[in-house]
């Protein structure tokens, strides 16, 4: 199917819904669910770009251009949860993909997915950039006081303008902080992302601080930062941006990112000091969340 802003969407069949992840840098996290393999919203810096290479596809044009439809992923997810052996282990949603852009308001996989969790009594958490995230506040909510859940909104700047040129196809970043504040009055659990933090664009701590005080003004928590990891399929999307919109970074970043993908030690410890002591100055003082509970009790959870 080819839509009206020239982006193919191919449906395919999976076998499990469920990715296994065994990373040493997400120790926490033992299975993802991506409903989609590609995403339309075009991030410049976006690290999933490199999934689209085991296809032998442009991780530039083709990561936006072809994205993949797991059509029977929630029938999949269903078989999945109903083996013997499930142990209703945290589920993170949209680790190389977002659950929420446009084509999942024609398929409803996401949506669907989460049906399922409450189902099934799997705890789990999403994160998205896009504000159709409100579509699916009841089930959210309800997933939340059944069995734990939590969406976390990305944001990574205020600027509207540096914004559009980072994030071409993504809703701005007021109107996701309008998500935000909604999904959190309709009893969702959330919290704000700073991901990635671009060393030059959106590092300073003027900007972080806004960042971080409207998160808590819109009744959300801070979930995370992320300093840049530069993949090598991401590495042309980014310098191409760069040269074309900030070309007095490029030398910098050359510099800092070499032929590796992480920054220096040194960049990366001032980042998380700085967010640090912004969070501790700015984080309003609220009661301890109560967890949810079951019939039988309370359900212990991974966060």
């Amino acid at each position: 199917m080819m839509t009206a802003d020239r982006t193919r969407y191919i449906e395919i069949d999976v076998r499990s819904a469920l990715n296994r992840v065994d990373s040493d840098r997400l120790p926490g996290l033992k299975w993802s669910l991506n409903p989609y393999r590609g995403c339309r919203h075009g991030c410049v810096y976006c690290y999933a770009r490199y999934t689209h290479t085991f296809l032998e596809l442009d991780p530039d044009a083709d990561f936006t251009g072809t994205v993949f439809v797991k059509r029977n992923l929630v029938q999949a997810l269903r078989q999945d949860l109903r083996r013997p052996g499930w142990r209703r282990e945290h589920v993170s949603i949209g680790t190389a993909t977002d659950p929420y852009q446009p084509i999942e308001g024609r398929y409803r996989l996401t949506q669907g997915a989460l049906q399922v969790l409450y189902e099934q009594r799997t705890p789990a958490s999403l994160i998205t950039k896009n504000t159709m995230a409100v579509r699916d506040a009841e089930i959210m909510a309800a997933l939340a006081r059944r069995t734990g859940f939590r969406l976390i909104m990305s944001i990574t700047t205020l600027d509207e303008a540096l914004a559009r040129t980072l994030e071409p196809d993504v809703p701005g970043p007021y109107q996701r902080l309008a998500a935000v504040r909604t999904l959190a009055q309709a009893g969702v659990p959330v919290a704000v992302a700073v991901a990635p933090v671009l060393p030059g664009l959106n590092d300073d701590e003027a900007g972080l601080q806004r960042v971080i005080e409207a998160a808590y003004d819109h009744g959300a928590d801070l979930a995370f930062h992320q300093v840049l990891r530069l993949y090598d399929a991401t590495r042309p999307t980014l310098f191409r941006y760069l040269e074309k919109h900030r070309p007095d970074l490029l030398l910098r970043y050359r510099r800092m990112y070499g032929s590796g993908r992480e920054a220096p030690p040194s960049y990366r410890e001032a980042i998380a000091a700085r967010i640090a002591a912004l969070d501790r100055r700015l984080q309003p003082q609220r009661p301890p969340a109560r967890l949810p509970e079951s019939e039988g009790g309370q359900w212990a959870l991974p966060w």
